[in-house]
């Protein structure tokens, strides 16, 4: 793993925050994927805050999709929160903000989950 990688795990009542910081590539695309697949296996919803990501590469935005169409063949959201410019400007990029949820913050995801 990367040594600038890193997730950190919070539960917040049904759903789980994970901030996620550092490069999303090859390398530490997975890890993520496995991390947030045990999320949806513990039936939770999940939101990714990936406000620190420094960078995304092809690899990474296919796991955010891949898990995106994880949780959508279940009863479990998934949510991403605050993303930094790095993850912004190639969503825009690729014209995938209708198959992604995006919020502006961690609190505006959280409420999203409630209703």
């Amino acid at each position: 793993m990367p040594d600038n990688f890193g997730i950190q795990e919070e539960t917040r009542g049904r759903a789980v925050l994970l901030r996620v910081q550092g490069r999303l590539d090859a390398r530490s695309a997975p890890h993520l994927q496995e991390v947030a697949s045990r999320v949806r296996l513990r039936k939770l919803d999940l939101i990714l805050d990936l406000s620190a990501i420094t960078f995304m590469a092809s690899s990474g935005l296919g796991s955010l999709l891949s898990l995106a169409e994880e949780f959508r063949q279940t009863p479990y959201r998934l949510r991403i929160a605050c993303p930094s410019a790095a993850v912004t400007s190639v969503i825009q990029l690729l014209n995938l903000q209708p198959f992604l949820a995006i919020d502006a913050t961690e609190d505006e995801s959280l409420h999203a989950l409630e209703r």
